[in-house]
């Protein structure tokens, strides 16, 4: 298949062209092994994966944001709001489009005492 790509950075298309010659590789070999790459890549860390790693590397943060809405999305933290329509202001503004965000309220988790049934096991899923 012949292939036109327009509007290429050049300087990195040499360095790439460079790299696959270090590797002993034709060019259309490595342009086969990046995209094979990268859509693995994609695959593996989806939008939810990505927010959520990026809320593990933060949580530590968290304390001095008590009382305020904390708002994940593109696999970074994006602020603290004070309310969920400022949230939702925030959130409508990123780009590219979200298809996932982690949305908390900082420190108003319900602790719960008593003892929990676990339902996982009681519960089948059937088609509908």
């Amino acid at each position: 298949m012949t292939l036109v790509v327009k509007k290429i950075d050049e300087r990195k298309l040499r360095e790439f062209k460079a790299e696959a010659i270090r590797r002993g590789l034709t060019l259309s070999q490595a342009v086969e092994e990046a995209i094979e790459l990268w859509l693995s890549n994609s695959a593996l860390l989806s939008d939810l994966d990505v927010n959520n790693l990026a809320y593990i590397r933060f949580k530590k943060n968290l304390a001095e944001y008590k009382g305020k809405y904390v708002v994940f999305a593109l696999g970074s933290f994006i602020g603290a709001f004070e309310s969920l329509e400022a949230v939702a202001k925030a959130l409508r503004r990123l780009r590219p489009k979200l298809k996932h965000a982690i949305v908390l309220k900082v420190g108003y988790d319900k602790k719960i005492e008593e003892e929990l049934e676990w339902w996982g096991g009681a519960i089948e899923l059937e088609a509908a």
